[in-house]
């Protein structure tokens, strides 16, 4: 009797696995959070759904290249504070301060381009026409999600692997972490 209401438990269980496994596939595959990311680029779904005029669109476009300009700089000087960080796997004796210091270089990197963006849409905001700001402010956040899906590479963490510097070094030489700027998966 006992190894019976073991059973019965025992797939009862079973049965509330699979089906909670079922539910976080129907959320991820049709649900999807974020699902409303718009296509096309930021810069059209922009100047469409404020319905900039020719001028705001000439302001418009000098700022997104201003803010392209300084982003790219920065990205640039990510992947060489990222490339110093990863260089610490080579020697043996790096202090946990040293990993520290060089992690805070390529965290504080990347806070200035979030900065260097949310004054980019400030700038573009003030372009606007009050109406305009309304509707610049329930869009914004679909704005971010476009651009976010747009950016080449991963903005955090180290390269994935792709097989090729996975695992030991096949040589027995030194083995050497892909490199920082390589485009990561895509969502």
């Amino acid at each position: 009797m006992d190894k019976l209401l073991k059973n019965k438990i025992f797939t009862w269980l079973l049965g509330l696995l699979l089906l909670a496994n079922a539910a976080t596939l129907v959320f991820f595959w049709i649900g999807r959070p974020g699902g409303d990311i718009p296509k096309g680029s930021p810069q059209e779904f922009l100047t469409k759904e404020l319905n900039l005029n020719k001028q705001q669109q000439e302001q418009f476009d000098v700022l997104r290249r201003e803010h392209r300009s300084k982003t790219e700089a920065l990205r640039e000087k990510v992947k060489a504070a990222k490339d110093e960080l990863f260089e610490l796997i080579k020697e043996p004796n790096a202090t946990d301060s040293a990993k520290q210091l060089a992690a805070r270089g390529v965290s504080m990197l990347t806070e200035e381009i979030d900065i260097n963006t949310v004054n980019h849409f400030q700038k573009v905001r003030a372009l606007c026409t009050p109406e305009q700001q309304q509707k610049f402010d329930g869009i914004i956040r679909q704005l971010t999600r476009m651009m976010a899906n747009q950016r080449p590479g991963r903005p955090q963490g180290p390269p994935p692997g792709d097989g090729e510097h996975d695992g030991p070094p096949k040589d027995g030489g030194e083995h050497q972490p892909p490199p920082a700027d390589r485009p990561g998966p895509q969502n």
